[in-house]
């Protein structure tokens, strides 16, 4: 197992809960707030008003997500919020982890969301 791989387990299986996307801060109550984790090249979730599923592949510093998709409930008060949070991660395709958050961003090496620890 190469270090890149070694190094991008310290993000999988745990819960991630969205605190940025792009600079705007995520408020919302914890209920609603949009989540996700990783594990064994699936992703899960909550997105904000729906379960969300999906594929990731992790390549050192590479992360792509595909097959994103989830329950079709419609939320009028996280509906924004929620078409917003899975339209910038299926653009991500690169990680970061800084100060115990975990960044993603996107081609250009933009910064694109921010996730902290679920507590």
């Amino acid at each position: 197992m190469g270090v890149a791989q070694v190094k991008g387990q310290a993000f999988l299986d745990k819960e991630w809960v969205v605190a940025k996307i792009g600079k705007e801060k995520v408020s919302v109550s914890a209920e609603k707030m949009p989540w996700m984790q990783l594990s064994d090249g699936k992703v899960s979730g909550f997105s904000g008003c729906n379960r969300m599923i999906g594929s990731y592949a992790l390549d050192g510093e590479t992360l792509l997500f595909s097959n994103l998709g989830g329950t079709k409930m419609f939320c009028f008060d996280t509906q924004e919020l929620e078409d917003q949070f899975m339209q910038t991660l299926a653009k991500t395709h690169y990680w970061k982890l800084k100060c115990r958050n975990l960044r993603l961003f996107d081609s250009e090496k933009k910064l694109i969301m921010t996730f902290k620890i679920k507590k």
